[in-house]
């Protein structure tokens, strides 16, 4: 019995009485009086308390409820914070391969540029070549049409001195004449 109880029994003038226990509910009954005013009030009092405590066990609950979440919402934000690291890590990871691939590329369109210009120049060399080959080639053959000319011109000055010594001299006195041998300076 609670001391709101004994204070309410008290000013109601009659003491609380108990029921005689039986033993197989385990509890104990007490006289039903008639209630009076100062029951009511001390009953409207204990109604109160009562609202109040369970007013108070809610809001308990309420605050052990809001702790879970706030402990939920805490581990959460610190594995949002980890995952944030993470990235960043990530990132900076990422701007130093980038970086790298940067470099990479400046290199290799510097050789790019390098072997473009060598191959300029070899396309030049060829074209010079090419031409150069041209220019022999038209000179061997013009020298090659000098030298048949020249032999042509030989052989018809032979065959001239030939008719003109057998016409001079008579087919028993001809002699063969020795051919000069052409004397070509290659330039």
């Amino acid at each position: 019995m609670s001391n709101l109880d004994r204070s309410c029994a008290f000013q109601s003038g009659r003491p609380l009485e108990a029921d005689p226990i039986e033993p197989s509910e385990g509890v104990l009954r007490f006289l039903r009086t008639p209630p009076s005013a100062a029951t009511r009030v001390c009953g409207a009092a204990l109604d109160l308390v009562y609202q109040a405590a369970e007013i108070i066990k809610g809001l308990e609950n309420q605050a052990i409820e809001a702790e879970k979440q706030a402990r939920d919402a805490e581990n959460r934000v610190q594995g949002l914070e980890t995952e944030l690291e993470l990235a960043r890590a990530y990132i900076n990871e990422t701007r130093v391969k980038l970086k790298e691939a940067d470099e990479a590329a400046k290199i290799e369109r510097s050789r790019l540029e390098a072997a473009d210009r060598k191959l300029c120049q070899l396309e030049m060399r060829a074209r010079t070549a090419a031409a150069q080959a041209r220019e022999n080639a038209d000179a061997v053959l013009r020298i090659e049409e000098a030298i048949r000319n020249q032999i042509l011109a030989n052989r018809r000055l032979e065959s001239f001195v030939e008719v003109t010594a057998r016409d001079q001299c008579g087919p028993v006195a001809f002699k063969s004449v020795a051919h000069p041998t052409p004397n070509f300076v290659n330039h």
